[in-house]
């Protein structure tokens, strides 16, 4: 038998972590667009400076992720966050954050978080760069063939698992060819979860920049900005002593209002609104890097008990089964697809 998994985020790769240890003779092969693991579990480097500007930590909110990171996975590079996450308002209040949170460990990889998408990927059948954009049943079985963007065949499974992001499924579904009343109720069922655009900045100075936290975290969302990490706070490996890193990450609202807006624009915008939130000029930094997640995060749900039970060798998994972008949530996502799949082998 073999499996066909699209994306190579934490859903995807925990499913496919998942199935290989419990069913060691199905073929998985999985399918990614981008050069690397991890999907918004990302990591750039620049002028020794190591940042992560997507998701900023991992939680282990149960223990099936716990013995994840601590016992199954390789654990020399794992770090915990010291200092705690503050809470600002729209006014730009700055209070102390909820202690029974902070109370929770949150987990980062020294090396940068993309390290986790690695160490899932290990042993791994990964297609980089490889766009799936179609699917096709394939003629006289039951078995699916995927197509890439240039609609050149890539690849036969017995079923597939698809992880994008929902509205990124749903344009597959929509350009595939297979039963239209179901493909046409997969879609209604993906493309109703909306998704708030995230534009991170993040600025490097040569100088330090000292708070008692961690992290602020907008709580009413009213702010335009939802996010400010002190990134430099994750260890002595982020950047060149002396120096400091910070990741503004933008609510909803603002990102989409400046969502084509000119770098340099875009960056005086964020600075000036970092510099209010610390109360510092912070309008010299060495460098600014902007990245923008069209998909950041899920604001609604898509229903498992529609997307997993068609009975095709079609199955789903992602954060927006969840309805809530956090890390953990897309591991269970891609943990618990793999007990359907697992059950649709033995049916």
């Amino acid at each position: 038998m073999n499996l066909a998994i699209v994306g190579a985020g934490m859903a995807g790769l925990s499913a496919a972590r998942a199935l290989r240890q419990r069913r060691p003779g199905l073929s998985v092969t999985i399918f990614e667009k981008s050069r690397g693991f991890g999907g918004r579990v990302a990591t750039r480097r620049r002028d020794g400076f190591v940042f992560d500007h997507g998701a900023q930590v991992i939680k282990t909110p149960d223990a099936d992720i716990e013995r994840l990171l601590h016992a199954e996975l390789p654990r020399e590079d794992l770090r915990r966050i010291e200092k705690p996450v503050y809470v600002f308002y729209a006014d730009g209040t700055i209070a102390e954050g909820d202690p029974t949170l902070n109370a929770e460990p949150s987990w980062f990889y020294a090396s940068g978080l993309n390290q986790l998408g690695k160490l899932l990927a290990a042993g791994l059948d990964v297609r980089l760069e490889v766009r799936i954009a179609s699917l096709r049943r394939e003629e006289g079985t039951a078995r699916w063939m995927l197509f890439n963007a240039n609609g050149v065949h890539v690849g036969t499974a017995d079923a597939v698992l698809l992880t994008p992001p929902a509205p990124q499924t749903a344009e597959i579904l929509a350009m595939s060819d297979f039963d239209p009343a179901l493909r046409d109720a997969l879609v209604r069922e993906l493309i109703y979860v909306p998704y708030r655009r995230c534009l991170t900045l993040t600025l490097a100075y040569d100088r330090l920049i000292e708070r008692p936290f961690y992290a602020l975290v907008n709580v009413d969302r009213q702010h335009p900005m939802a996010w400010l990490a002190l990134e430099h706070t994750k260890g002595t490996e982020r950047c060149p002593p002396g120096h400091s890193l910070l990741i503004a990450q933008m609510a909803g609202h603002f990102s989409m209002q400046q969502w084509e807006a000119p770098a340099d624009e875009l960056a005086a915008a964020v600075i000036e609104i970092v510099s209010m939130a610390l109360g510092e000029d912070l309008s010299r930094p060495l460098w600014y890097d902007r990245q923008g997640w069209r998909y950041a995060l899920p604001d609604g749900i898509a229903r498992t008990s529609v997307l997993n039970t068609t009975h095709t060798g079609l199955f789903f998994a992602g954060d927006y089964t969840a309805g809530l972008g956090r890390i953990h949530l897309a591991i269970k996502s891609g943990q618990e697809v793999a007990d359907a799949i697992e059950a649709w082998l033995t049916r």
